[in-house]
């Protein structure tokens, strides 16, 4: 079976917003299969006001009303993960950006791996990449390059701090055994890019 990915956009509605979106919308996203009878690659975005519901509309992605708690987008996040219906869940920030043919490398790792957690690489706010070594630890990686089956009794709890999303890595693989977790090379997401128009 295809995965199938729940994307998770937690936002206070940054004027990035519209920007990390279209990172989405130019992304391969699965379409609904009628023979199957299985939804499509969704989009959840989840914040508060009706600003935010519009540019979610514009887009044509779900907006759930949550928040704002003012936890770097943690509350929102963890309010998310029960409405998805997707075999995998992967999170994007309001400032940052999937870069081209993220998803169809992402989808190819998830279908090789289908059971198991995975780590992608990102691009850096100083242009550099991480994870450099495959190692679980605050600092070398984030919760937009964890890519993780969408099974409620193996997700973990996001943490109310900056390094909240380290919190639900971490506790999300406690789930699993030791070595679960698949780490992969490929560079799928870019934070805070410079090179592009702020929206």
């Amino acid at each position: 079976m295809t995965p199938r990915f729940s994307v998770i956009v937690a936002t206070s509605g940054r004027p990035t917003l519209a920007r990390a979106l279209q990172s989405l919308a130019d992304q391969p996203l699965a379409p609904p299969d009628a023979v199957l009878l299985t939804a499509g690659d969704e989009v959840l975005v989840v914040g508060a006001g009706a600003a935010i519901h519009d540019v979610a509309d514009t887009f044509g992605y779900r907006f759930l009303e949550a928040g704002p708690f003012g936890d770097w987008g943690q509350r929102e996040r963890q309010a998310a993960m029960a409405h998805a219906t997707g075999t995998h869940l992967v999170f994007l920030d309001d400032d940052d950006v999937f870069l081209p043919g993220a998803f169809a490398a992402m989808r190819l790792a998830c279908a090789a791996h289908p059971d198991r957690p995975l780590m992608f690489k990102m691009i850096t706010i100083g242009g550099s990449t991480i994870w450099t070594d495959p190692a679980v630890r605050c600092g070398n990686h984030g919760g937009p390059q964890f890519v993780t089956p969408n099974d409620p009794a193996k997700l973990g709890t996001w943490g109310l701090r900056y390094e909240g999303d380290f919190d639900f890595c971490v506790s999300t693989l406690a789930h699993y055994p030791p070595g679960a977790l698949v780490w992969n090379e490929t560079v799928t997401y870019e934070c805070r890019p410079k090179t592009e128009a702020v929206a």
